[in-house]
């Protein structure tokens, strides 16, 4: 063969070859890249590198185990879907302004993020505000983001953005 239809092919190799190993698929309002039928978040992984080097966290309140919000945002999840919310446990509790985010695990419930609401002496779930079960195979925060931002207008963004997902 001669040089050139060797780079020829050689290109036309390193241009094919992909095609074969990679596709795209549509999935929880995202996009993954299958390699050889694995899925890969690149969009999510895109989307939190984005967030954690944009998004300014000094607003973002961590609230400890102590604090009266934090007991009050317990109680209110133990019997919000009684009897298995009996179980709940606050794994952590973020604050912007009168917005709380809460990461709750339960014994025998998906694992769940919580939006909350302060309105005067009350803390209250805002419709919609609540994201439950498994994110694999995706990224977690982009994609719990996506889903509490698009049902809940007003959250702050920091807030959504600052969380880290622990659950």
């Amino acid at each position: 063969m001669r040089r050139r239809s060797q780079l020829t092919i050689l290109l036309a190799l390193l241009f094919l070859l992909p095609f074969l190993h990679l596709e795209i698929e549509r999935s929880d309002e995202s996009w993954l890249l299958l390699v050889d039928g694995r899925p890969v978040d690149i969009a999510g992984r895109i989307s939190q590198f984005w967030t954690s080097a944009t998004l300014q966290c000094e607003r973002t309140e961590v609230l400890p185990a102590h604090h009266p919000l934090h007991i009050q945002t317990l109680d209110l999840i133990r019997t919000y879907s009684l009897p298995d919310s009996l179980t709940a446990n606050v794994v952590a509790l973020n604050r912007v302004d009168q917005w709380l985010l809460a990461q709750v695990k339960f014994e025998r419930l998906e694992p769940a993020v919580v939006v909350l609401q302060i309105s005067g002496l009350d803390v209250v779930i805002p419709q919609g505000g609540i994201w439950s079960g498994p994110t694999f195979p995706h990224t977690p925060e982009p994609l719990i983001r996506r889903f509490i931002a698009s049902r809940v207008p007003g959250v702050p963004s920091e807030l959504l953005g600052c969380f880290a997902y622990e659950l």
